[in-house]
């Protein structure tokens, strides 16, 4: 693989949580691409997005929201594998089916950089996995957790028991939702740390960041931009306020996006929200209360 795109499938996450900057995000889209683009995207846009994209370019079905709330997902993830794109999947399992899971595994689709189950926290708020309307419970250690609908526990426990090939790994941030403490005995956990998304998450956003750690120039994700629902290309994961379009991938082939002048000069020299990006800092303990409000902080 020779680097990869990340495929935003919707502008909107329901999973609303807390450290995910949604609200920029969506401002930002009708701002910068359009009150009038579509916020879903289509197969049809996306398999023209990729129809001249070389196969050498990895596909990450990640991007700035659960992937799978957008019902062609499926179709998606079949039609790249086909035309032979390596794959990665980052899933709360949220707008997921059962059926989604087995079509994928009936077509012998295959994750070569892994299927990455986001599940939910104990620390901080999400609404992955969690009833609607919001119903509340309280644990043993006296603090009220969201309840987990019926229909996630079914999901969930299907994909630990019909995994992908290559590998499924699981992650969550902050203390797993004490609901699945179970799990821990069936799967390794990963616990990842709260990043500030080019401090699009503070309350108040900060100076430059310092010459000792600022990636500006070499940093390689500006070589995994980011797929819009109309096609267009933010700069990378860090981009919420989508600062920087790089091109369209709708309107322009992949070698005419690659080869313009932008595309060059940000690949070469980075971009001004590289000056802010904080990648590698953890945003957890001392540093919650620069993007956590006080009502949130348990």
């Amino acid at each position: 693989m020779k680097h990869s795109i990340e495929v935003t499938t919707k502008i909107g996450c329901s999973n609303v949580c807390e450290y995910c900057p949604q609200s920029t995000l969506i401002k930002r889209y009708r701002e910068r691409i359009g009150h009038d683009k579509d916020t879903m995207m289509s197969l049809e846009t996306f398999k023209k997005s990729i129809s001249t994209m070389p196969t050498e370019i990895g596909l990450n079905f990640t991007g700035y929201v659960e992937p799978f709330l957008n019902p062609e997902c499926t179709d998606m993830l079949i039609h790249a594998f086909d035309k032979g794109h390596e794959l990665l999947l980052n899933t709360t399992l949220v707008g997921m089916t059962i059926e989604d899971w087995d079509r994928l595994r009936r077509h012998g689709v295959v994750f070569q950089h892994g299927v990455h189950v986001h599940l939910p926290s104990a620390s901080y708020f999400e609404m992955i996995g969690a009833k609607v309307p919001q119903k509340y419970y309280t644990a043993d250690d006296g603090k009220q957790y969201l309840e987990l609908d019926d229909n996630y526990y079914e999901m969930l426990n299907h994909v630990v028991n019909n995994q992908m090939p290559y590998w499924t790994k699981f992650h969550c941030h902050g203390d797993l939702h004490p609901l699945l403490n179970d799990l821990k005995r069936y799967v390794e956990l990963d616990v990842r740390n709260i990043n500030s998304r080019a401090m699009n998450i503070l309350l108040e956003k900060k100076e430059k960041v310092s010459d000792e750690i600022n990636i500006r120039g070499k940093c390689p994700r500006a070589y995994q931009n980011v797929l819009l629902p109309d096609g267009s290309l933010g700069l990378c994961c860090q981009d919420y306020g989508l600062d920087d379009i790089m091109g369209n991938l709708v309107d322009n082939t992949w070698d005419e996006f690659v080869n313009s002048e932008r595309v060059q000069d940000v690949r070469t020299n980075g971009a001004d929200l590289c000056d802010y990006c904080e990648e590698g800092i953890d945003y957890v303990g001392d540093k919650e209360n620069q993007w956590r409000r006080p009502q949130q902080i348990k």
